[in-house]
């Protein structure tokens, strides 16, 4: 097999083309059929021009024609360049402009969007998906492009340090991040996850989260690599938890990949008891904390399931990996494991030396896996990727991921905060998770997100948001948190709310949480 993720799908299709490659809503495409799809969409955007490490943005709802266009613009020798399918143009305009894209994979359901968007991205030549009287520069409609197939893929010469795709990830400053990886970075993490996790072609691997995150570079990449079935969550799947529960019962997905959000509601809102789930081997989980009262419960309705608990950002994928002790309860805190073949890692203080194993640092992160770097972003770069000694009197490109660690006796990390949710309030600091801990060790909390609220002399306030069972109200919430947490850390405000925000991955999206707590200071005087 190769070592590219461009030509990944041709591989595939040519070894078992009449395996299913990907199923959603009850219908379902074979390799053969996604190969002869994808490569004729690649011969569309070669004729309109495309060119070798091109920008291609694809910008389409939950669909097969996301594994259609993803495998098409690689093998055109393309760059992907996924959007959020629930982006507002203001945001599309950013990342088309940012990215340099000329092309643009789309479709009817985003033409108010595409219309809005494309007035201010003149170097967009080209687009894909709509009706040529839809919008000006559209052409090849998706009933033309599903009957204009392809046998083989357009002979370009792609290396492995070309590019294959930019994700884009929220900024600081609300401006997206954009994440670039490279043919082989991408198929060295396919490969890592195809033979940890013993992925064959009799697999069916769930697909929760959102195209544009780099969740789906294992559902559908490591599927592909192994011949194994993409089973596509829409979003109206993915409202109703026990619908999910009766999509994974009927289809038999052996493997899962998401945040453990979305495992917290198919556990408590899925009516998984009396589903015969038997066929899920896997469950992996990453992101955010899986509250240990709710990983215990999902164990318990799943026990022929292993977990696994991966970390890794957008800018390295996964770099390390735990996999839980099918027989025994769940370590506290659960660790983030130890590197992956594909990496290594180092814990640091602030003057980036080593500390003893035991003592809190910040992670760093260096291997195949990690980002070449962030799209046109010098500065951002300079920040986040640094050159430090290794073996051998020669140095070597690590990436900073912000996160603190300590490493424990037998080798394994555990994950102590983020730098950047680390704050102070009244002089004391106070470590936000730690927060969200308490109150998810509350019997009445299922849900709980915790953050900084500042007001106009710069002071921090902790502001906090949870979803509750039964009749408890905030005050009683707040005596309770007095019993676990001192005074500095219980939070100023505190909301019991029916549901939080979440992104495309299925993270409460602390972002437009705050956001909703922050009251104009014309309004709270008045």
């Amino acid at each position: 097999m190769g070592a590219l993720l461009s030509r990944l799908l041709d591989e595939t299709a040519m070894r078992t083309p009449e395996a299913e490659a990907v199923r959603c809503d009850g219908a379902s495409l074979t390799y053969q059929d996604l190969a002869r799809r994808a490569f004729g969409l690649a011969a569309h955007l070669r004729a309109a021009g495309l060119e070798k490490g091109g920008r291609v943005a694809v910008f389409l709802g939950k669909s097969p024609r996301v594994p259609v266009a993803f495998h098409g613009v690689l093998a055109a020798g393309g760059a992907l360049v996924p959007i959020d399918p629930r982006s507002p143009a203001e945001q599309v305009v950013r990342i088309l402009r940012a990215t340099g894209a000329h092309h643009l994979v789309t479709e009817p359901a985003q033409v108010r969007v595409v219309r809005e968007a494309l007035p201010a991205c003149p170097e967009v030549r080209h687009v894909l998906g709509l009706a040529r009287e839809d919008t000006p520069g559209a052409g090849d409609p998706w009933d033309d492009l599903r009957s204009a197939t392809a046998d083989r893929p357009p002979d370009v010469a792609v290396a492995d340090l070309d590019p294959a795709y930019i994700l884009h990830t929220s900024g600081s400053t609300g401006l997206p991040k954009l994440i670039l990886h490279t043919q082989a970075g991408a198929m060295s993490f396919v490969q890592w996850a195809v033979r940890e996790y013993g992925l064959t072609g009799s697999d069916r691997l769930s697909n929760h989260s959102s195209h544009h995150t780099c969740f789906a570079t294992f559902d559908l990449y490591a599927a592909a690599r192994a011949g194994a079935a993409t089973v596509l969550l829409t979003p109206a799947v993915l409202m109703m938890p026990a619908s999910l529960a009766e999509l994974l019962e009927r289809d038999r997905v052996t493997v899962w990949y998401s945040v453990p959000t979305a495992l917290v509601q198919l556990s408590l809102r899925g009516e998984l008891e009396g589903r015969d789930l038997s066929a899920l081997r896997w469950i992996l989980f990453a992101g955010e904390t899986f509250p240990e009262k709710h990983l215990g419960r999902l164990r318990r309705q799943l026990p022929k399931a292993r977990f696994s608990h991966v970390y890794g950002s957008t800018e390295v994928n996964v770099c390390t990996y735990y996999h839980l002790d099918a027989a025994g309860p769940a370590p506290t805190p659960l660790p983030i494991g130890r590197a992956c073949s594909t990496t290594l890692t180092r814990v640091v203080g602030p003057d980036l030396q080593q500390v003893e194993d035991g003592e809190e640092g910040e992670l760093l992160v260096r291997g195949t896996t990690v980002m070449s770097g962030y799209w046109g972003d010098p500065k951002l770069n300079r920040r986040a990727l640094v050159r430090l000694p290794v073996e051998g009197g020669l140095e070597e490109t690590f990436f900073r991921t912000g996160d603190r660690v300590r490493r424990l006796p037998n080798g394994d990390l555990t994950f102590a905060g983020r730098s950047d949710r680390q704050i102070k309030v009244r002089g004391h600091r106070v470590e936000l998770e730690e927060v969200e801990a308490a109150l998810l060790s509350l019997r009445e909390v299922d849900e709980a997100a915790a953050f900084p609220l500042d007001d106009d002399e710069g002071s921090s306030s902790i502001a906090a948001a949870v979803i509750s069972r039964g009749n408890i109200g905030e005050a009683e919430l707040r005596q309770a948190l007095r019993r676990v947490l001192p005074p500095h850390a219980v939070p100023d405000t505190l909301r019991i709310l029916e549901s939080l925000p979440r992104t495309p991955t299925g993270k409460v999206d602390r972002r437009s949480l705050r956001a909703g707590f922050e009251v104009p200071a014309e309004a709270a005087g008045g």
